[in-house]
Order: structure tokens, then C-alpha cells, then sequence
């Protein structure tokens, strides 16, 4: 198992979530194929955010952007995938995730490049390893204008 991958896991424990609140993805690996190819243009490779399909946007500068993750997710109550970057696994793990849970979950963790999906794929929020928030997605950037740079 990757070390970001159980440091979900052992976060998952920490914070006594159950599989209501998050769990792994049955075919991830199917799942990740089917967001890659909905959202970058080139194919497989490291950083999604930079090769988005759509056009992204910038949101603001946050001391700690996944804190502020609960504001910026357009629908709260619907399940999302997190899909976390973990170089030492095959693909990234995804993750059925209350939008609730995921702020808690990253800050017990140490620091990676998450990506927060809509279940429809209408939008897509990235935090990378220079702390910016990017996202694409019509919904997302309407919900959030007074949020973007």
C-alpha cells in the first residue's frame, strides 16, 4: 500500500469516520481511467492540473486551501470522489467522500495533490504542491466568483 494511501487509511481511523462518510472506491482503477479521460487532454501523467481539458481558474490564496474545501464545494450533500496522488500505487486512489469529511481527513494527513469530483463530472477541485486551489467546471466557477483570482 502507498504511504499517502494509508496515511487515508490511518486518518480514517483517527478520526473514527465510517464508510458512510468515506470509502475506497471498489474499481478504482476503472474509475481513474474514466476521469483522466474526462478531464486531461494529454493522457496519463502526474499533474492533471496541468493539461485540464476545460479552461481552469484560479481561486484565491488560502493559508490552508483544503480547509476552505466546505464553502467552495457547490452541492454538500452529494457524495464526491477525492482522489489522492499516491506515486507508489498503480493509479490514484479514489475515494467516496462526503464533502463534509474531506477538510478533517487531509489535515490529519501530511501534504499531497488531492483532487475533489463531482459524481457527474461537472466540475473538478485540485490543490497542488504550491497550495493553489485550481478548478474547471461551469457549476463550480458560478457558485464561487467571489472566491477566484
Amino acid at each position: 500500500m502507498g504511504a499517502v494511501k494509508t496515511e487515508i487509511e490511518q486518518a480514517i481511523k483517527t478520526l473514527n469516520l465510517q464508510p458512510a462518510d468515506i470509502c475506497l472506491v471498489s474499481d478504482g482503477k476503472g474509475l481513474y481511467l474514466e476521469l483522466l479521460n474526462h478531464f486531461v487532454t494529454s493522457g496519463d501523467r502526474k499533474w492533471w492540473w496541468e493539461d485540464f481539458r476545460q479552461e481552469p481558474f484560479y481561486f484565491i490564496e488560502y493559508k490552508r486551501p483544503f480547509e476552505h474545501l466546505i464553502h467552495i464545494i457547490p452541492e454538500k450533500t452529494n457524495t464526491v470522489w477525492l482522489m489522492v496522488e499516491d506515486d507508489e500505487e498503480d493509479y490514484y486512489p479514489i475515494y467516496n467522500c462526503k464533502p463534509s469529511v474531506i477538510g478533517k481527513l487531509i489535515g490529519e494527513c501530511g501534504a499531497f495533490e488531492y483532487y475533489v469530483i463531482d459524481q457527474n463530472k461537472q466540475w473538478l477541485i485540485c490543490e497542488n504542491h504550491s497550495d493553489q486551489l485550481i478548478g474547471v467546471g461551469t457549476a463550480l466557477k458560478s457558485k464561487n466568483k467571489d472566491k477566484l483570482r
